[in-house]
């Protein structure tokens, strides 16, 4: 896996539809955003080919992409993986960028339970590492036609759900569905487990009927998964082609460590103002709300 920066020269070759102009005009504009830092040319063009070239759209995500970043550093800074928390969270979870991408060249992000003891599982720097490995793609693929999310349910339990808080589970929407410089187009979900209903109950109010429409769940029987993920694109777990989960696992952390330099960089791109910070009057912790 690549640790050398995608060019913006590149981008121009492999999009065709993107025009310099366009970017040269939202540089201008965020030139007008005293409270924006300035993003480089490549990050402008992952932001207007995520709005699929809409300038408004576009002004709207890089707004949404720097108030989430700069107001929630439990999930955007100190991404190190020497940090012992950070540690403990890729002992207890799993993630990889797939190397196969689907046959529609859309990028394939991993994740699921390593350990299944709810004590073990913290949202925060679970989202930290699901971050990364975008960012990551970002940094040095740059532009894919779209991304595909597979998440396994293995292990997870109702006491997972207590770990959860209403006040990052809202930001962490927020940031999926207005601020994510990416091309979305599908969630799977495999090992469904019956309490599904329970965690959809949970999220289900942060959630546009945009992002529901892209849900899948697959049971167990990996054929179903199979059937809209070809198996060359798939561990060997999900009867696969590729190696197994626990080896592209490896290889994701490997990559993340080497990919440090890049993070630092980019921790600089914050807002200074105080306008982002966090409200904390909407905290509510789903511990104490009872499950029917």
């Amino acid at each position: 896996m690549s640790v050398q920066p995608v060019t913006a020269s590149q981008e121009y070759l492999k999009n065709p539809d993107l025009k310099k102009e366009d970017i040269e005009s939202l540089r201008n504009w965020i030139m007008t955003q005293p409270q924006l830092p300035v993003p480089t040319e490549e990050q402008l063009i992952c932001f207007y080919h995520s709005c699929y070239y809409d300038m408004e759209a576009t002004k709207s995500c890089v707004k949404v992409y720097y108030n989430i970043r700069s107001s929630t550093p439990e999930f955007f800074n100190d991404r190190d993986l020497s940090r012992p928390e950070l540690k403990q969270a890729l002992e207890a979870l799993f993630y990889s960028t797939l190397p196969i991408k689907d046959p529609n060249g859309f990028q394939i992000v991993l994740h699921g339970l390593r350990q299944y003891e709810a004590s073990k599982y913290n949202f925060c720097n679970g989202v930290k590492l699901l971050a990364m490995a975008i960012d990551a793609g970002l940094m040095v693929e740059g532009t894919v036609p779209g991304y595909i999310f597979l998440f396994d349910m293995k292990g997870v339990k109702l006491s997972h759900l207590t770990r959860l808080s209403f006040t990052f589970l809202k930001k962490f929407f927020t940031y999926i569905q207005e601020g994510n410089p990416i091309r979305l187009k599908a969630i799977h979900v495999v090992n469904t487990l019956p309490i599904v209903d329970k965690i959809m109950f949970m999220i289900k109010p942060f959630m546009r009927k945009e992002l529901l429409e892209l849900v899948h769940y697959h049971s167990s029987d990996f054929s179903e998964i199979q059937a809209v993920i070809p198996k060359s694109c798939l561990p060997k777990d999900y009867g696969g082609d590729l190696p197994s989960i626990t080896e592209l696992h490896e290889k994701y952390t490997d990559w993340m460590e080497r990919m440090k330099p890049l993070f630092d960089e980019e921790e600089k791109y914050r807002i200074n103002d105080k306008q982002s910070r966090k409200d904390s009057s909407d905290e509510i912790n789903i511990r104490n709300l009872s499950i029917d």
